[in-house]
């Protein structure tokens, strides 16, 4: 299990806030401020738990939790936390962090619970922590920091839960999320208005939150380099511009025989033909809301020869033309 290297940013953040030298605490051959491979760059989970540990025992707050939460940044994040802050509304983005958990932190889990009135997140660790309330805190206090830089500073939780004991005095829990923080319950989570959650945010950039969920997937597929579908998706995205995408291809590319992509694809369920599909209505359904891609530049993007080509296939997935498509959205 591993976590993303910048991650530690934020701990390091927290640090200095205390006076603290971060070097102290982290080491420099996990992670540097300025590294210029920071966005390639996973440290074991252990190794970043015992820096969260060091770094408890020199601060001795108890709200050094709620004050690292609040010193996340999107870069933390790397392209997930620009992928956020493009996100067309906060329930997209929440969505957008539990499909590419992994990409930052191996060990957390997120679910999203929605109903008429609220979105609830709620998050767990697959492995046991030293510091619970700790880690409870940094992470719930990060997720509304991460939905105010979005929303803006005037958003408040319709409830937060959280498994911890009540500290002994509560107020700066109440004060950092804006309601009664309820403690000893079975769950830690942050609770979303559905209705802020669904607004529409000025920083929304559909374009843009594509691109770095692309770089993501990619991440991803680096990280778990058994995972042929995460694999063979960013191949298909790496080779779509240069045409002539093939299975032969994307297996030359992941190393394998033709016949060993296609065993391992089915294993999982799918074919590369589906697989090549989806990915194609996937970006398409990306780039034909947005003006500033023409018909002609959307079909080379996803791979097609030529434009009539591209708009029969459009119109088998959508039943409209692209042109027709587009006026209609």
């Amino acid at each position: 299990m591993t976590v993303y290297a910048p991650l530690v940013g934020m701990l390091w953040r927290t640090l200095e806030t205390y006076g603290i030298d971060p070097r102290r605490v982290v080491d420099e051959h996990l992670y540097q401020p300025g590294d210029p491979y920071w966005h390639v760059r996973r440290i074991p989970y252990s190794a970043y738990e015992q820096m969260e540990n060091k770094a408890a025992e020199l601060i001795q707050d108890p709200l050094a939790g709620l004050r690292a939460g609040d010193l996340i940044h999107p870069s933390h994040l790397g392209a997930l936390g620009h992928a956020w802050l493009a996100s067309s509304n906060l329930l997209t983005a929440i969505q957008r962090a539990k499909r590419f958990s992994r990409m930052y932190h191996e060990v957390i889990r997120i679910f999203i619970t929605e109903n008429n009135d609220v979105v609830k997140v709620a998050y767990q660790l697959s492995q046991p922590s030293a510091l619970p309330d700790l880690v409870a805190d940094s992470q719930l206090a990060s997720l509304l920091r991460m939905c105010r830089l979005n929303y803006g500073k005037s958003l408040v939780p319709a409830y937060v839960r959280m498994r911890r004991s009540p500290p002994d005095d509560p107020a700066p829990w109440h004060e950092y999320f804006g309601v009664t923080v309820q403690f000893h319950q079975t769950e830690n989570c942050v609770a979303l208005k559905k209705a802020d959650a669904l607004k529409t945010l000025t920083g929304s950039n559909p374009t843009l939150a594509a691109l770095h969920d692309d770089v993501i997937k990619r991440n991803i597929a680096e990280l778990d380099r058994s995972d042929t579908i995460n694999r063979a998706v960013a191949a298909i995205i790496g080779q779509l511009p240069s045409g002539g995408v093939s299975e032969k291809s994307i297996a030359r590319e992941l190393n394998l025989t033709t016949r060993t992509l296609h065993r391992k694809l089915r294993e999982q369920g799918i074919g590369f033909r589906s697989l090549l599909t989806n990915v194609r209505k996937e970006m398409v359904e990306r780039y034909i809301r947005d003006s500033a891609y023409c018909i002609t530049e959307i079909s080379f993007l996803l791979g097609y020869t030529d434009t009539s080509a591209f708009s029969r296939a459009f119109k088998r997935w959508y039943g409209k033309s692209p042109s027709e498509f587009r006026q209609l959205n």
